[in-house]
């Protein structure tokens, strides 16, 4: 036992002072004080002695006091700083007077916080329950006072201690005057109070058939409900709400009385309508820039606003809505300033009167005689689909029109255009990324109105959903996630949610941020929700969406098991089990667009277990969902299962075409399998209860190898099967026999086998597909022993195909000798002998010919080509024209000369590459100018040597325009009385296509005028022309006519 530092301690009894009998604090702040406040107590009978005053606070620090001297009284003051217990001593000569020390509570009623409740107005609908929160809890002890008034009476109001100073507190508008809530703490008012209430008749609206829920403030209260017809609705009753189903459309009014006494407290109206009766009476044409409209009828549906979305692509279009007119209808007027489909989804109380929108085309203006351009492609486009839109050329030639599509980035995009039935010309182009595209549209050459049009491409598969939940969703709370498109490009997105009863339920779609967009929904009745999330008209990947809702405060020990909840064999009953206290609810629907229903059978097995028995017909995916009356959706419902039908998966060419003689399996092999009928699953192969590797590729193929390596001689176990079914005709046992090798089943192919030339690279294959397993080992030499590298590539990692390239250098050398080894042992034929040729020199070849410059379409394009000083190598020509490549052949002589001929398919530039060795000839590439075919048929002919005339006044020149007839030659003769005739021809410029053609006739007669365009008359000729002696001869003549 050791002393503590200090010890022993003295201590130094004295005498008790002398009390003051009649010294006395009074003062409200000795009790309780506002905190930030100054707070004054005041003190008496201290006969001249100066009291000593000391303020703790709950910290244990000091709080400053001021002491002032007034009348015989002492006043304190002070100003405390935090919220609790402080401690106020007051001595007169060391002794603490009577009740010192006093307790006095702070208090700070700023921080007495209230949610619910608007500081400046709150809406509250007439009838139905306004809950709000008050949070003391950091605001000290003391005294929370609420009244809720009007200015003719007091309203009642419940109050629920959720936790230590926190309180929620409802209460039920009466009338529709404003309601004032005054709150109070320790009698001072709160910040904000009294607060506003303006109460407001609210009329709930509920689609018919569903199951709507009315919440009880008090436990002695009750409901009548009475439906449209004014017949009373039976209702369930729980702890704080009544349910009841809604069957008809109308107004039904719920009345809250007093459980005992029946008493009336209040009422409220609650809408029950039917969005499916809106219908759609009138869809009059659209045209582009001219108001367009739809007629509704809203008679039958029950009581609502009618609201609609009018899309065209991702741009939302502007309109109203306008009504009703005389015969009750509702008119949704917009304004397409595109010429393509318009969406138009309906909207009845925010709920969609359709699963789809309606869509509608907009035409171009009526009556135009302009040039128009139409179609969803001019805007929007899908990526890796076919984009199209349309153009009415109004009896335009399709060759004055063009189209350029440039991509994201400004790469250019291929595009096809052809002729359609109606006359129009059909664009059509595929985008490769997202982006937004540029379209001109030209015709001769110049942009026609709204060229160049901006199109926005986008791609569905790049949708995210994001924070999707799926565990402890509840009725009444509201249910969000979040849809990303930040790499989707730009669309418009359509979300649908389906409640339990196959009906529309409304949706708010919300932007938060850039590219992400937040639904909501409030799921009202326990069971399975579906969502469908739509982004350009297309499904999104995780879409469908199900969800579980469960009964608030539903009990969950009802549950289902069984190997029906995983697998399916196609056209085989399936089952599992349920344990439930009533039958449940069970639904399997296809996992696709279509959403095909399945009907199960449910058979009672006693002892609150069913057993659900199934039979699909189709393979795909499909989804398990399963309820219990008044429980909701069973937990991990719901399932998504698999049905499969391994027969269907097949070797490609049969399992006859792998077996041998006997019918057995020899290993090594490879097997192809066709899976893309067998449905979503996977394949899996054991060999001697060892797992063999499978690769799965995207065609709805998968390959299987299977090597002999480390099996002995003999007989082995074979398993193959499809998400554990078994696959029928598969063989149970596999075959080594020792005999085969690897090495046997390697080939090697290409020219670069046989002959090779200096300076140019030479290539080969090899493919060891069917030896499974291995790599290629090549040497290649020369004859006198030097080696020469070969370059061995791999395209595909998965694939045992090698290229092989190698560049002899010289061919003094003597031939090469390849050795190509496959596990250490040679291929079969190795080793290959190639023989090396002398470099080519492509600057020795000769090209000659009109053929290298200019062209017709349709004629022979001929030219020369001599590599007979160039040595040995291949001749090769390529043609490319401005849309079409031309098509060319070479005729070789046997002597090292050829003959080319280009055959074009269009006019225009084209570009002639000729090669020797891999190399340009020299001039390659060639440009040759190619003219359209000769058409005599588009030669106009006119002027005043074609008409009829008189000798002394005779003008004999005309004109022949030869624009858009193609190549030619011009040949026009003239013969008169006595014989031909000399004409002459020019023209402005070698490049103008009209002529000007003159002759001089000397005496009078019959003249033939014959026009010639590239051997053919064109129209009109020959032209008889009758020149007169006087004006009265060729008056009477034409009179005569």
């Amino acid at each position: 036992v050791y002393p503590v530092p200090g010890s022993p301690f003295a201590c130094h009894v004295t005498h008790a002072p002398v009390s003051l009998s009649k010294a006395i604090a009074t003062g409200e702040c000795l009790r309780q004080a506002p905190v930030k406040c100054e707070n004054i107590f005041e003190l008496e009978g201290f006969d001249g002695i100066d009291p000593q005053v000391l303020i703790t606070s709950p910290s244990g620090d000091t709080v400053s006091s001021r002491v002032s001297f007034r009348d015989d009284i002492h006043f304190v003051s002070f100003v405390p700083t935090s919220v609790g217990r402080h401690l106020i001593s007051v001595t007169a000569n060391d002794q603490h007077i009577n009740g010192s020390p006093f307790s006095c509570n702070v208090f700070d009623v700023s921080r007495v916080a209230i949610s619910g409740l608007d500081h400046h107005n709150t809406l509250a609908s007439l009838g139905v329950p306004l809950t709000f929160s008050v949070d003391a809890a950091g605001a000290g002890e003391g005294t929370l006072e609420l009244v809720v008034s009007t200015a003719t009476s007091t309203v009642k109001a419940e109050v629920t201690a959720c936790a230590r100073g926190l309180y929620d507190v409802t209460f039920v508008p009466q009338t529709c005057e404003p309601h004032f809530v005054n709150i109070t703490f320790n009698d001072l008012p709160v910040d904000g109070s009294p607060f506003r209430c303006e109460v407001q008749q609210n009329t709930q609206n509920v689609q018919v058939g569903n199951s709507t829920f009315i919440e009880l403030v008090g436990e002695d209260q009750t409901v009548e409900i009475y439906d449209p017809e004014n017949k009373m609705v039976p209702f369930t009753l729980s702890r704080k709400s009544a349910e009841f189903k809604a069957t008809k459309i109308g107004s039904y009014i719920v009345r809250y009385v007093d459980q005992e006494t029946r008493s009336f407290i209040a009422a409220r109206t609650i809408n029950v309508f039917d969005p499916s009766m809106v219908k759609i009476v009138e869809v009059g044409e659209a045209y582009c820039h001219k108001p367009a409209s739809l007629a509704v009828s809203i008679l039958d549906a029950g009581q609502g606003t009618l609201t609609s979305v009018v899309r065209c692509g991702g741009l939302e279009v502007p309109h109203s809505i306008r009504g009703p007119t005389k015969n009750g209808t509702w008119e949704i007027v917009y304004h397409p300033t595109r010429v393509a489909p318009h969406k138009i989804m309906i909207l009845y109380n925010q709920v969609p009167i359709a699963s789809k929108p309606i869509e509608i085309n907009v035409l171009a203006p009526a009556m135009s005689k302009e040039i128009t351009v139409n179609g969803l492609g001019l805007y929007q486009a899908r990526v890796t689909k076919t984009t199209s839109f349309a153009i009415d050329t109004v009896g335009h030639p399709a060759r004055e029109f063009d189209v350029v599509v440039s991509g994201p980035g400004g790469q250019a995009l291929p595009v096809r255009c052809y002729q359609t039935k109606g006359g129009h010309l059909q664009a059509e182009f595929t985008v490769q990324k997202v982006g937004q595209c540029l379209i001109d549209v030209l015709h001769q050459s110049k942009p026609l109105p709204g060229s160049p049009y901006t199109c926005e491409s986008y791609d569905p598969s790049k949708i995210h959903l994001q924070k999707v939940p799926k565990m402890n969703l509840c009725t009444n709370s509201p249910i969000t996630w979040n849809v990303e498109s930040e790499a989707a490009g730009v669309a418009e997105i359509e979300v649908t949610v389906l409640s339990p009863t196959g009906q529309n339920v409304p949706v708010q779609l919300t932007q938060q941020e850039d590219y992400v967009h937040q639904v909501e929904f409030l799921p009202l009745t326990a069971g399975h929700y579906k969502a469908t999330v739509m982004y350009g008209g297309e499904s999104v990947p995780g879409s469908p969406i199900t969800f579980a809702v469960q009964a608030v405060g539903g009990k969950t020990d009802s549950h289902a098991s069984g190997n029906g909840l995983e697998v399916a064999h196609r056209g085989k009953e399936t089952s599992f089990v349920v344990f439930c206290p009533t039958m449940p609810n069970v639904q399997i629907e296809r996992c696709d667009e279509q959403a095909e229903r399945i009907e199960p059978k449910i058979k009672n097995l006693g002892n609150n277990e069913w057993k659900i028995f199934y039979t699909i017909l189709t393979v795909g995916e499909y989804e398990i969902r399963a309820s219990c009356t008044n429980r909701g959706p069973l937990p991990g419902s719901p399932w998504t299962i698999a049905c499969l039908d391994p027969a269907k998966v097949t070797p490609i060419g049969g399992w006859g075409s792998l077996l041998d003689n006997n019918g057995k399996l020899l290993l090594p092999a490879k097997i192809a399998f066709d899976t893309s009928m067998a449905g979503p699953g996977e394949l899996t192969c054991y060999v001697d209860s060892t797992e063999v590797n499978v690769e799965k590729q995207t065609n709805g193929r998968c390959i299987l190898y299977l090597s002999d390596e480390e099996l002995s001689k003999g007989e082995h176990s074979f398993d193959l099967t499809w998400s554990g079914l078994p696959i029928s005709q598969s063989p149970g046992y596999v075959f080594v026999t020792g005999n085969s090798s690897a090495a046997d089943k390697v080939v090697l192919t290409g020219r670069g086998l046989t002959s090779a030339q200096v300076g140019e690279i030479s290539h080969f294959t090899i493919d060891a597909s069917e030896a499974l397993s291995g790599k290629p080992e090549v040497h290649m030499e020369f004859e006198d022993g030097e080696n020469l590298p070969v370059t061995l590539l791999q395209p595909r990692p998965n694939e045992l195909i090698w290229l092989a390239s190698y560049n002899p250098h010289k061919s003094t050398g003597g031939p090469l000798s390849l050795s190509v080894e496959w596990n250490g042992r040679l291929i079969k034929g190795c080793p290959l002998t190639i023989s090396v040729g002398p470099a080519v020199d492509a600057a020795k070849v000769l090209c000659s010919g009109e053929g290298l410059r200019n062209g017709v379409v349709g004629r022979d394009i001929k030219s020369w080509i001599d590599t007979r000083r160039a040595g040995p190598g291949e001749l090769t020509a390529h043609c490319a024209g401005p849309r079409k490549v031309a098509y060319c052949e070479l005729y070789d002589h046997g002597d090292a000369t050829f003959t080319l001929n280009v055959k074009p398919q269009e006019p225009g530039r084209h570009t002639l590459t000729i090669k020797y060795g891999g190399q340009h000839v020299p001039g390659s590439p060639f440009t040759l100018r190619v003219a359209g075919a000769p058409d005599a048929s588009k030669v106009r002919v006119y002027g005043p040597g074609i008409e009829h005339g008189v000798l002394a006044t005779f003008q004999s020149r005309f004109i022949v325009d030869t624009r858009g007839a193609g190549a030619g030659q011009l040949t026009v003769r003239v013969r008169g009385p006595k014989g031909a005739f000399r004409v002459e021809m020019q023209r402005e410029s070698q490049k103008d296509r009209t002529i000007l053609c003159k002759y001089d006739p000397t005496e009078p007669g019959d003249y033939r005028v014959e026009v010639k365009w590239a051997g053919e008359l064109v129209p009109g000729s020959p032209f008889p022309v009758l020149i007169f002696d006087t004006q009265e001869e060729l008056k009477r003549f034409l009179h005569g006519n």
